[in-house]
């Protein structure tokens, strides 16, 4: 299994979120940069994965990877230690998948992933509802998100 992913794409940073009841005013650069898609923070999941054997694409397999591990009760309690680096897995397959998605920061602490012009994914909180709740798995969230980006194409 390679060391991080397959893709040879460095990681980015996500700029900080706004700290409430508090603006900041900075000048527009003169070049915009692109939205971040590949900021990693689930080195952790990929070394528990990496001692079970288990590859860990960075697309909808690899998420059905992660929703059989939830599934067994051992692995489940290990995975309850890492919702964020779940959820960040979960954001960068959503980033890597979906045309246009991007990574967006509210407030510190709280990562979205932007999938159309209506519509973010709070990862994280995804997340930590399958390890609480069980249902929907991440395949089942992700699926969805497709659902939600064919409606916005067609227009419905």
């Amino acid at each position: 299994m390679p060391a991080r992913d397959e893709s040879e794409e460095p990681l980015q940073s996500l700029p900080a979120g706004m700290a409430r009841r508090y603006a900041e005013y900075k000048p527009a650069t003169d070049k915009p940069s692109p939205p971040p898609t590949n900021v990693g923070g689930y080195d952790e999941l990929l070394d528990y994965c990496r001692g079970k054997e288990m590859a860990l694409p960075r697309s909808r397999n690899g998420l059905v990877v992660i929703d059989s591990l939830i599934e067994i009760p051992e692995a489940k309690r290990d995975l309850a230690e890492f919702p964020t680096a779940i959820g960040m897995f979960y954001g960068d397959v959503l980033t890597h998948t979906i045309s246009g998605s991007h990574w967006e920061v509210v407030e510190e602490g709280f990562l979205m992933v932007r999938i159309s012009r209506n519509t973010s994914i709070s990862v994280i909180h995804v997340a930590q509802r399958r390890l609480d709740m069980g249902l929907p798995t991440l395949a089942m969230n992700y699926d969805h998100a497709l659902d939600i980006i064919d409606r916005d194409r067609r227009g419905s």
